[in-house]
């Protein structure tokens, strides 16, 4: 009788008869438990943030959305009119000039600021003696509350005793009646917002330029590049990201603008410094709704514009 001669069994490469494919080591990875009342003490943790954001951004945004449908001068009993508080403001020539006017500060306040803050940040960025003081000097005016700068500028714009025709008058020219001239009252007001903020902004370029590599700047050098050719190709290409931060961050600001107008012209001569939110204050004790409808507006825009500056960033970075 012949025997068979039984061939060992075939496994799969790396694995064992009994495994079926990983070796066994007896020891099972231990699972973490989760700490009883965990979830809660982290709900806790973050309470007093979201009661801040909610009562006081949400609760207060809702608001105004639905007062923004309603006829109320904050005594007698609210009407609801629906779209017609929107239909007012759209028609009224007092908003649509102060949404001009806000948008001309804008453009000369971002205008302004951006090419003072980078002026301001190249000088502090240079290893000199002066550059700790220029930092200190520019961030200075910062620490000013808004209120305090306006009046103070306002006495400097004063017609007949200013220090600002004073110094015109040094110079054989006269003065002007700056807050009281309509061309000139929202320039004078842009720049008092100049002036206040610029080194803030300036820390943030400065902060961008000083990560820039120096080799970079040695090897155009060695290319024969000159200062304006550096600052053209290498300076304002590679701070690209701090520039999109203090342009956002100005127009924000310069939207929101209201502080230095009131204190300082109260909107006025006419409708010269009339503001987007100087509006708003201004018709709130007359009608809320149509307070409430022009602040809506005003959302909508910064909203716009937040998200065109998100679909921008996407696209730079993909």
């Amino acid at each position: 009788m012949t025997t068979m001669t039984e061939l060992p069994a075939k496994h799969p490469p790396g694995g064992t008869a009994a495994g079926g494919g990983r070796k066994s080591t007896g020891r099972t990875t231990p699972r973490r438990r989760r700490r009883p009342g965990g979830a809660l003490a982290g709900w806790l943790s973050v309470a007093p943030a979201l009661v801040v954001i909610l009562g006081f951004t949400f609760y207060p945004m809702v608001q105004s959305m639905l007062l923004s449908t309603d006829h109320w001068n904050l005594l007698g009993p609210r009407t609801f009119v629906g779209a017609e508080n929107y239909t007012t403001i759209l028609g009224a020539g007092s908003f649509r000039t102060s949404l001009l006017n806000t948008l001309v500060f804008t453009v000369i306040t971002i205008a302004g600021t951006y090419v003072l803050a980078l002026a301001t940040a190249m000088a502090a960025n240079r290893e000199l003696a002066s550059a700790r003081f220029v930092r200190t000097v520019t961030v200075l005016p910062a620490v000013i509350p808004m209120v305090v700068a306006g009046l103070v500028w306002k006495w400097l714009y004063e017609p007949d005793h200013g220090l600002v025709n004073t110094l015109i008058g040094l110079f054989g020219a006269d003065g002007a009646r700056w807050l009281f001239d309509n061309d000139l009252a929202l320039p004078a007001v842009a720049v008092v917002s100049i002036w206040k903020e610029f080194g803030i902004y300036a820390l943030i370029l400065l902060g961008g330029l000083q990560r820039i590599p120096d080799e970079i700047y040695e090897a155009a050098t060695i290319d024969r590049a000159g200062p304006w050719r550096q600052f053209r190709s290498i300076t304002l290409p590679m701070l690209r990201p701090a520039s999109a931060a203090v342009f956002l961050l100005l127009l924000f600001n310069s939207f929101k603008v209201f502080d230095q107008v009131w204190v300082m012209t109260e909107g006025g001569p006419g409708t010269a410094t009339l503001t987007v939110v100087t509006f708003i204050y201004t018709r709130l004790l007359s009608d809320v709704g149509v307070a409430s409808a022009a602040s809506v507006v005003l959302f909508v825009i910064l909203l716009a514009i937040t998200l065109v500056r998100l679909k921008l960033t996407s696209r730079e970075e993909s």
